[in-house]
């Protein structure tokens, strides 16, 4: 006998559909919402429990959510009564009756080529369309994205569809490797995709000032990104210099325009890269201008001097970020936004040589924002000595840290480094200093990990004292990406004993190889 549809209030809250999975199987994953589901799924139910807060990795424990209204949850949950013991065929008629946002994220926890069977259903095809054009990745893969464009070129309401972008223009520096229909630079075929909101640009880290992409720049400036990322930005002022481990580079060497660093890597020999008289932290400071939207901002990997970032604490103003609510930085440009980034809450800071003057400008910088981050993550060197011992004065700089990430860069193999778990208690030793911390993460990157995988391993005493000092802390994801979680056990210490949820599924990043070169081509 049917069972009567579920009680719901009519307002006050988000109801939420969860797709619980089958067994986990990696090379299935694909992102959903923020958090990770697999490609099959065998029941589903409806629940008011709240939705899962995104993070920053793409890690899933086997379990999704697809926000529902009340009304379609009792629509839902009447229809699934209704197809029990009817045929396959009745039950896919169900399917089509839900609604356009809901059948998306159905079809965005599918593998593409599950996708492509889905298209040949043409009541399926305009859905799965949209499921495989909304989010588009292709970092590395410069003639996928030279296909893309190509695309978009034939079929512009595709382009239209498009609200998240990751693509390769290296191909842009090639002459002899663009295509006759685009080009000569492939912006006609950019300016079509007028709906992207997150847009990350590989292969032209030069794009934001030189002369020879200005018009590359205004299809840039036109659009209305809320997230942009910039993985590699070569600043024109840069002076490379040969520096081994432990040697200091002097003023001399960096002509000036660099803080003497302690190198932990070689550099390559002296080189005097183009120079330009633009100045590149005003180029940063006009292309934020142009997107008032933009609320995350990354600079991943760059080379910026000392010359531009002070350009960019200059001139900087709170009107240039009015949204900006997360930024990935080196620490001396993250000073420019500290001080004018009122909406600030997550803050990402890339690898820098510490100090006592480095952490003084910090503490300067972040004032007036130091209670306003929730979301902390550093990278770090593991031979950073001064670090480890101030770790917990870097970690006072945003007390109200609710999410701390710490990841370890050892760029050496496993043998010849400490295992994880001697930093794992440090960063478990210094966490004191953020009482509201409720989600700790620690990552260990070596050059290989695959004969000691045992470095990996943590002590479960560490993370006790890491709950001890902060008793808000629910989760913690240890080196091996596992995630530990707490349960009441008055015979442990604290009264709680780490509890193993299960390791954590890492997202699948589309095709592992381009497309082969041209006949005839030998790059």
């Amino acid at each position: 006998m049917p069972q009567p549809p579920p009680q719901f209030p009519a307002h006050g809250k988000q109801w939420h559909l969860y797709v619980k999975t089958e067994k986990p199987n990696s090379n299935e994953l694909l992102r959903a919402g923020g958090v990770m589901a697999e490609r099959h799924f065998d029941q589903t139910r409806v629940s008011g429990e709240e939705h899962l807060p995104p993070r920053d990795r793409s890690y899933t424990v086997h379990q999704t959510t697809i926000p529902v209204s009340p009304e379609q949850a009792i629509k839902m949950h009447t229809e699934s009564e209704q197809v029990v013991d009817k045929p396959a065929q009745l039950q896919n008629g169900a399917i089509l009756g839900l609604p356009t946002e809901l059948l998306l994220r159905v079809v965005s926890l599918l593998s593409t080529g599950s996708i492509r069977n889905l298209m040949v259903n043409r009541s399926f095809r305009p859905v799965c369309e949209q499921g495989l054009y909304r989010s588009i990745s292709l970092p590395w893969h410069p003639r996928r994205s030279i296909r893309l464009l190509e695309t978009f070129l034939l079929r512009p309401d595709l382009a239209l569809l498009v609200r998240h972008l990751e693509i390769d223009l290296s191909w842009l520096h090639l002459s002899d490797q663009i295509p006759p229909d685009l080009q000569p630079d492939g912006l006609e075929a950019l300016r079509l995709a007028k709906n992207i909101h997150s847009l990350c640009l590989e292969g032209v880290p030069d794009w934001i000032w030189v002369p020879e992409m200005a018009k590359f720049r205004e299809v840039i400036f036109k659009m209305k990104l809320v997230r942009l990322q910039v993985p590699e930005l070569r600043d024109p002022h840069t002076r490379y210099s040969c520096a081994w481990p432990g040697e200091v580079i002097s003023d001399d060497e960096w002509d000036g325009d660099q803080r003497q660093r302690t190198s932990t890597l070689p550099k390559v020999s002296l080189v005097s890269p183009r120079e330009t008289n633009g100045d590149l932290g005003d180029r940063i400071r006009r292309l934020l201008q142009t997107q008032p939207q933009l609320e995350e901002f990354e600079l991943s990997d760059s080379s910026i001097t000392d010359k531009t970032a002070a350009s960019l604490q200059a001139s900087l103003k709170a009107s240039d970020v009015p949204n900006l609510k997360s930024l990935q930085a080196d620490p001396i440009v993250a000073q420019a936004f500290l001080p004018v980034a009122a909406r600030l809450k997550s803050l990402n800071l890339t690898i820098d040589n510490w100090g006592d003057q480095l952490l003084s400008e910090m503490e300067s910088k972040s004032t007036a924002i130091k209670l306003s981050i929730r979301r902390f993550t550093i990278r770090v060197w593991y031979s950073d000595e001064w670090l480890w011992n101030n770790l917990a004065k870097v970690f006072a700089l945003f007390p109200k840290t609710e999410e701390l990430s710490v990841a370890i860069n050892s760029q050496t193999t496993g043998t010849d480094v400490e295992p994880a778990k001697y930093f794992f208690e440090k960063v478990g030793n210094n966490v004191y200093v953020l009482p509201s911390l409720r989600r700790l993460e620690v990552m260990f990157e070596t050059l290989s990990n695959r004969e000691t995988p045992e470095i990996f391993e943590v002590e479960i005493g560490s993370m006790l004292e890491a709950k001890a000092a902060c008793p808000m802390l629910e989760t913690v994801v240890d080196p091996e990406q596992r995630l530990w979680t707490f349960r009441p056990d008055h015979g442990m210490l604290g009264g709680f004993a780490p509890y193993l949820v299960g390791p954590l599924i890492a997202e699948r990043r589309g095709p592992v190889y381009d497309l082969p070169s041209p006949q005839g081509s030998d790059s």
